[in-house]
Parts: structure tokens; sequence; C-alpha cells
């Protein structure tokens, strides 16, 4: 199991080469932890309004009887973000800049989310 003070040391390794930010959010929008030393209210607000854009994406892929989200990447005016599933109620965020090798961002994000998963699968089997 994961304890909550090695989550920014995790999620600071997959920061670097124009990735900026990496976050663990659940389905409702709260932050469980940061890159950055010190979380912000910024933080937060960013972690639950990319979390709402993506359960409305889940939502639309269900009603349209699509396979399920594991990885999403949007482009927006001035960043790229990476967004992986980290089990039924979590997910990684990664913020980065908009020339990051898409490639290198799915890798990081995507294996940051397995180990999560895997380090909260005992929580999710217990409830």
């Amino acid at each position: 199991m994961i304890r909550s003070c090695q989550i920014p040391p995790m999620l600071y390794r997959i920061t670097g080469n124009g990735i900026h930010e990496a976050m663990v959010v659940t389905s409702d929008g709260e932050l469980l932890g940061t890159s950055h030393r010190r979380s912000s209210s910024k933080h937060s607000h960013k972690a639950t309004l990319i979390t709402d854009i993506t359960l409305d994406y889940i939502r639309l892929g269900n009603e349209l009887n699509q396979r399920q989200l594991t990885y999403s990447e949007m482009e927006m005016s001035d960043a790229t973000i990476g967004i992986a599933s980290a089990g039924p109620e979590c997910f990684v965020i990664a913020i980065a800049e908009q020339n990051v090798a898409s490639g290198l961002l799915k890798d990081r994000v995507t294996a940051c989310a397995a180990h999560v998963k895997g380090s909260l699968m005992p929580l999710t089997d217990a409830s």
C-alpha cells in the first residue's frame, strides 16, 4: 500500500521533459496528492475541473457503449493534459507543455496510474 508521504515523490518522478506537474485525484475531484511540495487551492481547482471533464467523457462513452476509459489526452490553449485511470474511483493527471511528445506523456502517466492502482487495490477490495 502507498503511504501519503510517498505520493509527491512518486508523482515528481513523472515530471520533466515538458511535463510540469502531476496529480492523483478521486472521481469526486478530491486532490489526493500532487508533484508540488505544497498543494494550493489552485491545484485543487485544476484537479476538480479536469476530473469533471474526464467524467463527462466517461459518461458519453458509456452512452455510446464504448470501451472503458484507460487514457485520455486533452490539448488546451497553453498545455496538454494526460489523464489515466488508476482504478474505478481514481485518476492520475499530468499537465505538460503543448509540444510535449505524446508517447512520453502517455507512457509516464499510464505507468504511474498502474502503480497507484496496484497500491490502492487492497483498499478497494476491502470495501
